[in-house]
């Protein structure tokens, strides 16, 4: 393990504002956070100089704990039981009809709100309560061109990410289906067979 990734484990490790995210995202922030630190450490070198050379370590290590903390599938949900009925919503007592998908999808569209520029987050707000781009612009005395330009830029941002997370999601259950799926039916599955 070279100096560099030790050292870049423990800058993840202390950055408040990955804190501030595992802390909206998960019950369990600081296991989160010791868990993401571990798969670094275990990561295989090449990988780790191709994402921290790329200059996508933070998004990497953004997307893994979203993943962890908002897939199903994930080993941290399962370990901490982060999707049991009883665990996710402890207030509602029927919860029957209840939409938890559509309560995970709004919390990952809260966390990726939270990694927009502050300017383009705050714009978008506004956009949201106020409804119209003169609105704002009238409330913060910026061009309603520029907060067209800001809340167009963020939903692509918003979309894109989000996408890219259900993306990432459908083809790991498509990739654990499948090699469920295929078990037993290998070369080792035929002999018996033709025996």
């Amino acid at each position: 393990m070279s100096l560099s990734k030790s050292k870049a484990i423990v800058d993840l490790l202390s950055d408040p504002e990955l804190m501030a995210l595992a802390v909206k995202i998960c019950r369990h922030p600081d296991d989160l956070i010791q868990e993401m630190a571990l798969q670094l450490l275990e990561m295989a070198d090449a990988k780790w100089q191709e994402i921290n050379t790329g200059g996508y370590l933070r998004f990497y290590v953004v997307r893994s704990l979203l993943n962890m903390a908002t897939s199903k599938r994930s080993n941290f949900a399962k370990k901490y039981n982060l999707f049991t009925h009883t665990n996710e919503v402890p207030e509602l007592t029927d919860t029957e009809g209840y939409d938890y998908e559509k309560e995970l999808d709004i919390r990952t569209v809260e966390v990726l709100m939270e990694e927009l520029y502050w300017y383009d987050r705050e714009i978008l707000k506004l956009w949201i309560e106020e409804g119209s781009y003169r609105k704002v612009a009238k409330k913060v005395g910026i061009p309603f061109k520029s907060i067209g330009n800001s809340v167009k830029k963020s939903l692509e941002t918003l979309r894109n990410n989000y996408y890219g997370i259900i993306l990432e999601r459908l083809m790991c259950e498509r990739i654990s289906t499948t090699l469920h799926s295929g078990l037993g039916s290998g070369p080792k599955a035929k002999k018996t067979a033709e025996n």
